[in-house]
């Protein structure tokens, strides 16, 4: 298992260059919008939401821009690991909930623990799989 990257929600695009960059000296890598469909699909938001992509050495962050706190926000933590569909079995078969999304080049897959935190399971031979 590896960590692929951690997900945090911030209410301000300035502080991607105020504190990520200048104060952690992360280089940003991509940003992207979110599209609405998706993030209420897997977050429950229902708003098409900035986000980047930072990188500092091995380490990533993928920052979402939301305009006011939300309860729930785009948090979660992204896993690489070898066969991603045994561990979303055993999960499924203790209750936990499994969110799969469909796409052509290959299925987005959230966990979400008993208390809601979201881990992102990817398959670790899949090249450049980012949402």
């Amino acid at each position: 298992m590896k960590l692929e990257h951690i997900a945090l929600t911030i209410e301000d695009a300035k502080e991607i260059k105020d504190f990520y960059i200048d104060i952690l000296e992360m280089k940003e890598v991509k940003k992207f919008v979110l599209k609405k469909e998706l993030a209420n699909k897997i977050f429950g938001i229902n708003k098409d939401t900035s986000a980047f992509f930072l990188q500092k050495d091995d380490f990533f962050l993928e920052i979402f821009v939301t305009d006011k706190k939300l309860k729930q926000g785009f948090n979660h933590i992204c896993l690489t690991i070898k066969d991603r569909e045994t561990l979303v079995t055993k999960a499924e078969a203790q209750n936990y909930e499994c969110i799969r999304i469909k796409r052509d080049v290959f299925d987005l897959i959230f966990i979400k623990d008993k208390i809601g935190n979201i881990f992102e399971i990817k398959e670790s031979n899949i090249e450049n799989n980012k949402v």
